[in-house]
């Protein structure tokens, strides 16, 4: 590949993109842009390192002063890739991962072309329901996520890779794999 890239993981809820973004970006070295997002984290005591946490003022300033290269609003909750972050890292050489819904994978192809690789992340309903209620996700959200499973999984098709997550080290090694060539 010629020159930095921007890796965007997507794919169903509940799939481990997160989890399997974090091991191929810190094994090939790309730098993570974490999303910002007016969420509140799910774990108050531990806030997740995977989003920047911001008030909604604050990430509607931010949004009006084109700081963000992507925003999309999830179940109430407003999300932004930093477009600084971003581009610093673009500009300085370094290729990128991000972790985002079919929406914002869109968005970054459309603004940035052919430097963005789509990488989508699945698992089959069974698995994701299995997932959620080992990690104690409330019955709401659980459902949420299956309810959209349908429209999400059909995104991979447009995407430039696809690979089933049931075991996230081979999962991980497989995307290396693919990515190097």
């Amino acid at each position: 590949m010629l020159g930095p890239s921007i890796f965007v993981f997507t794919g169903t809820s509940g799939a481990g993109r997160k989890t399997i973004a974090r091991k191929v970006g810190e094994a090939l070295n790309w730098t993570a842009v974490r999303s910002c997002t007016t969420r509140e984290p799910r774990n108050l005591a531990a806030p997740d390192k995977d989003y920047r946490y911001m008030s909604r003022e604050q990430f509607d300033e931010w949004d009006s002063e084109g700081k963000f290269a992507q925003t999309a609003s999830i179940n109430g909750n407003r999300y932004g890739v930093p477009r600084h972050e971003l581009e610093a890292a673009l500009s300085a050489g370094n290729s990128v991962y991000l972790v985002l819904n079919r929406e914002g994978a869109e968005a970054i192809r459309k603004q940035y072309g052919d430097c963005t690789i789509r990488i989508f992340i699945y698992v089959d309903k069974i698995t994701v329901r299995e997932r959620l209620e080992s990690k104690g996700t409330p019955y709401e959200t659980v459902q949420r996520y299956l309810d959209s499973y349908t429209e999400e999984v059909t995104y991979r098709s447009k995407c430039e890779y696809t690979f089933e997550n049931v075991n996230a080290d081979r999962t991980a090694g497989l995307i290396r794999a693919a990515v190097a060539r």
